[in-house]
């Protein structure tokens, strides 16, 4: 009896001992980083920058793989059905904070369960902005002109944490505004130009093009503190709208079997590079704060976005965007 118990135990270290093994070594082969955003936006670029260093980290091969639509669903969705351990998710907050409580239908993951936070990486600077053929310079004077011509407004925005916000004050100001969908970024910012729609939720990057063409203009940053590239506009706290104030981020997940020794690992290497001067500057220039966090750090984030938006709900009584 005592001979097989001490077979068992040592079964037992020798598993241990491989499963730790087998960490130390992760990735043993090339890495797949889905993202839920079309290629060339700012949470795309930043996804493939810091999945650059870590390939280089690795010595394996790191390929990002984009998965837009169902504002973040499809891609959050795929990562979840992949069952491979290789595999992450670099994603913003839209489909972990925001539709699993507004989705009509039951998604196909839970972001409580099957997503491990592992660092975040990046903060943007998230703004609303009016079209420069609107003739309005603030945030209140769009407000005056939509009550001043109710019915002939249109407004939009990125998907995620943005169409939640500025869908979020049209209702409460009572803006007869009507909502104009884009599937992609480029069609919105032409018509935010043409003034086809007068005023645009998303981050400071996205909208670089039209503002360097004096074609629209910052009314608003939703950022706790105002916005280094923006010292000048205010922020939604400083207009009275401090319920509009966010946390915004991009990160890292691992799968829901990711043992945390090496999620730990994970967020180490991602937080030694976030301190690289060379990257911040790279990603700063367009627009972009660097900013990684520990995984308790990165869920407290995922939380208090979670916060907003349900108080944000509960004030309004609906989803932005819907009638």
């Amino acid at each position: 009896m005592f001979k097989i118990a001490g077979a068992l135990c040592a079964a037992l270290l020798a598993s241990c001992a491989a499963q730790a093994q087998s960490q130390a070594n992760w990735p043993t082969r090339a890495v797949k980083v889905i993202t839920p955003q079309p290629p060339g936006t700012g949470i795309d670029l930043s996804c493939r920058i810091f999945s650059e260093r870590l390939s280089q980290k690795w010595s394996q091969p790191v390929v990002v793989e984009n998965r837009p639509g169902g504002d973040g669903v499809i891609g959050v969705a795929g990562f979840v059905g992949s069952n491979d351990d290789h595999t992450l998710l670099c994603s913003f907050g839209g489909p972990i904070t925001i539709t699993p409580f507004t989705s009509q239908t039951k998604l196909a993951y839970d972001p409580q369960t099957d997503l491990k936070t592992i660092s975040s990486i990046v903060d943007f600077v998230q703004v609303f902005a009016v079209s420069q053929t609107t003739g309005v310079d603030s945030l209140e004077g769009l407000a005056k002109k939509a009550r001043a011509e109710p019915g002939t407004m249109n407004w939009s925005s990125t998907q995620g944490l943005p169409q939640f916000l500025l869908g979020s004050y049209v209702r409460s100001a009572k803006l007869d505004m009507s909502y104009v969908p884009y599937s992609t970024v480029p069609p919105a910012l032409q018509d935010l130009a043409q003034g086809r729609i007068q005023v645009y939720a998303t981050s400071y990057t996205t909208l670089v093009p039209v503002l360097e063409a004096n074609q629209a203009r910052i009314v608003a940053v939703l950022n706790r503190e105002r916005a280094p590239q923006l010292p000048n506009v205010p922020t939604a706290k400083e207009l009275g709208l401090p319920e509009l104030t966010v946390v915004s981020f991009t990160g890292f997940f691992g799968p829901r079997a990711m043992p945390d020794a090496l999620r730990e690992r994970l967020s180490a290497q991602i937080q030694e590079i976030g301190r690289d001067g060379e990257l911040r500057a790279r990603l700063e220039k367009m627009g972009v704060a660097v900013r990684t966090s520990t995984p308790p750090e990165f869920a407290a984030m995922i939380e208090e976005q979670s916060q907003t938006v349900q108080s944000i709900l509960k004030a309004t009584g609906g989803v932005p965007g819907q009638k």
